[in-house]
């Protein structure tokens, strides 16, 4: 009977996630499963979300998205590469700017709200902040958030404009065959083992892109995985999302908890009027850059992506130079701020406009 309420969790999870896809809902399987599971994680349920279930949910993802890649688009991520590193730069940049403010707000210190507003892994901006004296709770809390806010927002936000880039899904191709599809995910498990010695975050989700968008872009094979294992992947990811929402951080940092949503959103904001800009001067379309540069996660800005029919591949690899340039160097690019005086610059301007003399 232990298991029981965690038992009832899992299949509330996959009853949601069936209903939200009958339903039309944006990345159905993903919200669905997550918001059951975090309602009982918040009550204190021993939810079921296995670590490795997440890894191999981001693989099915990978593989299912790299099954759609063409050299067109390996050839479209290397010519774009010099402002993905700049989009990479200017998302660090608006965390600096904003993480004085936050941290005034949520009543943190510094290292804290940088680490908490930084959008890379979860496990790596806390365990990297704790280096330079963040505390872990807040930081994974605010991690969280930030992933499940833009999960929920961004996918309804635009379809609710009418956004869709006309490129036509993977579903209309055939499905691969049984031995082709063990060969797909025979490469990206050895894609998957040779990443992971190079140390880059979401080693399953980039091996699973990179094993089956070469063999797709070779012409080695020409299909789609099942629809199911699609949806399990999706699932996957969704219920590790919502056993996130840990019931004591919520209850021990409910400050933290809404300061964190508001600059969430203002952050988005923010890296939205970026994309403007990057729409005006590159000619790509708003949508995409849109979801290029907004501080989602890798898997769930890759599917929001697949879903809105955009160029899958350029967003993908957006998010990819961001998640290794945040999660390799982010301590580096924290001294920096630092040693150049951001903070304390930020803080100065913001008793100017408060009217108080600069706090010390």
């Amino acid at each position: 009977m232990r298991h029981f309420p965690a038992a009832v969790v899992l299949l509330a999870s996959a009853l949601c996630g069936f209903l939200a896809s009958k339903g039309g809902v944006p990345l159905a399987w993903v919200l669905g499963p997550m918001v059951p599971t975090a309602i009982g994680s918040i009550r204190g349920v021993q939810v079921i979300a296995p670590r490795r279930g997440r890894q191999l949910g981001q693989l099915m993802i990978g593989t299912s998205i790299g099954l759609s890649l063409t050299v067109a688009a390996f050839e479209m991520i290397v010519i774009w590469f010099p402002v993905m590193l700049l989009t990479a730069l200017v998302s660090i940049l608006a965390t600096g700017l904003l993480c004085v403010p936050f941290s005034r707000a949520s009543r943190v210190d510094i290292p804290t709200a940088f680490f908490s507003l930084t959008p890379g892994g979860l496990a790596e901006m806390a365990r990297t902040g704790e280096k330079e004296g963040a505390q872990r709770e807040p930081v994974a809390m605010t991690q969280t958030i930030r992933v499940a806010l833009l999960v929920c927002i961004l996918p309804s936000l635009l379809l609710h404009f009418g956004i869709d880039g006309g490129i036509p899904q993977a579903t209309g191709r055939s499905l691969l065959p049984l031995p082709e599809l063990l060969f797909v995910f025979a490469c990206t498990g050895a894609a998957v083992f040779l990443i992971r010695f190079t140390g880059v975050n979401n080693p399953w989700m980039i091996g699973g892109l990179i094993g089956a968008g070469a063999i797709a872009a070779s012409g080695l094979v020409d299909g789609r995985v099942p629809y199911a294992l699609y949806a399990l992947g999706q699932f996957m990811i969704g219920i590790a999302i919502g056993a996130r929402f840990n019931r004591e951080n919520l209850v021990k940092l409910p400050r933290v908890s809404v300061m964190a949503v508001l600059f969430i959103v203002l952050m988005t904001s923010m890296l939205f009027l970026y994309a403007v800009l990057l729409y005006l001067a590159t000619g790509l379309d708003l949508s995409s850059m849109a979801l290029a540069a907004s501080p989602g996660g890798l898997a769930e800005m890759a599917l929001t992506a697949q879903i809105l029919h955009l160029n899958v591949g350029l967003v993908t690899a957006f998010h990819v130079v961001r998640s290794f340039i945040v999660n390799a160097f982010s301590q580096q690019i924290f001294r920096l701020f630092k040693r150049i005086g951001l903070f304390d610059g930020v803080a100065a301007m913001l008793d100017r406009m408060a009217g108080r003399a600069p706090s010390s």
